[in-house]
């Protein structure tokens, strides 16, 4: 009654098969591990920290006509933080821009009236600052 009786295998050997199925497997996980590497050095892109001081003081270059026309004569302007000073304009310019700024001028801009339908209300009061660079620098504003 040989039917009966379970076939074994010695567990020992690898039979063959099992070697061939093996081996394209490992040979996929080290091209995997080739290809790593380049893809990290694409990554590997140089970029500018910027210090939350620096960030928090500058708001955002102001684009208008007035601000095109003052570029002309090296002066850029910002709208800067309403607790920003002179100082910290300077300081936030030399650090966003590496320029030195000769003369930084900052005036409060009033909140405009506005109206919607019989509500009245007001628009939030700013700050600005127009600062005068060195002759013969420029910030690119749109680049940063």
């Amino acid at each position: 009654m040989s039917i009966l009786k379970p076939k074994t295998k010695k567990i020992d050997e690898p039979s063959v098969d099992a070697q061939v199925a093996v081996a394209p497997i490992e040979e996929k996980k080290t091209a995997r591990k080739k290809a790593a590497p380049k893809a990290e050095a694409k990554k590997a892109v140089a970029t500018k920290t910027i210090s939350r001081f620096a960030a928090e003081t500058i708001v955002a270059p102001l684009v208008t006509e007035k601000a095109a026309r003052l570029s002309g004569s090296n002066v850029m302007v910002f709208e800067v933080s309403s607790k920003a000073t002179r100082i910290a304009v300077k300081q936030a310019i030399k650090e966003l821009y590496n320029v030195m700024p000769t003369k930084v001028n900052i005036m409060h801009v009033r909140g405009g009236s506005v109206r919607f339908g019989r509500f009245t209300g007001t628009r939030k009061d700013s700050k600005k600052a127009m600062v005068t660079l060195p002759a013969g620098t420029h910030i690119d504003v749109f680049a940063s």
